[in-house]
């Protein structure tokens, strides 16, 4: 029993990819409380769990969230890239997002929430509480590539966190936005990519 358990979850990570297409199907109750419960079995540093979630779901909002995506993905590809996408790179995305690329029925935002303190250095104490959120985030996407659920981490909302804190309500000293996460039932089969890097190029033994 182990065993299969254990082939099972490598199979999830092995077979686990990004989705960014989704049909317009609401996610089960059930299935969205399960990816939520997942990311407070994640590993906490020093057992603090400094990390706050935002389940949006409701039609106003993901409307709004969608919006906000589409925009800090757009200035991702046209001002953070050492080599920006070109005006028919763009145009052709744009189309795709017309069509509805990142348009999900359930969105969950990752804060690490600062609100209580326990470590006298704060700088060190926020990379702790970074790691806690980023465990938590790849727990949601494991639970949810197991359930047939396709899931989405998007870092772009760093690149105008202001209108993402507007969006949200939340105050920027009290929790930090991480990620947004996208989850949904797949439009299509997204085969996992293969890697850049072999083992040998990125790991060192001693």
């Amino acid at each position: 029993m182990i065993l299969v358990v254990f082939v099972e979850l490598l199979e999830a990570i092995n077979t686990r990819a990004m989705v960014r297409e989704f049909i317009d199907q609401p996610l089960k109750e059930e299935e969205k409380q399960l990816i939520l419960e997942s990311a407070i079995r994640a590993p906490t540093a020093g057992g603090n769990e400094q990390w706050y979630f935002i389940a949006v779901e409701s039609k106003e909002y993901l409307e709004k969230l969608h919006n906000l995506l589409v925009d800090a993905q757009r200035l991702y590809f046209t001002n953070i890239l050492k080599i920006p996408w070109s005006m028919e790179q763009i145009e052709k995305w744009e189309k795709k997002v017309e069509a509805g690329l990142y348009k999900a029925p359930f969105y969950v935002a990752v804060f690490t929430d600062l609100r209580s303190r326990f470590y006298m250095k704060a700088d060190v104490e926020e990379r702790w509480a970074e790691q806690s959120a980023a465990a938590a985030i790849e727990n949601m996407l494991l639970a949810a590539h197991s359930m047939g659920i396709g899931g989405c981490w998007f870092g772009v909302p760093l690149l105008m966190e202001d209108k993402f804190y507007d969006l949200f309500k939340v105050k920027k000293e009290e929790m930090r936005l991480v990620a947004v996460l996208a989850f949904g039932y797949p439009k299509q089969k997204q085969p996992p990519r293969q890697r850049k890097k072999g083992l040998k190029e990125v790991v060192r033994s001693l």
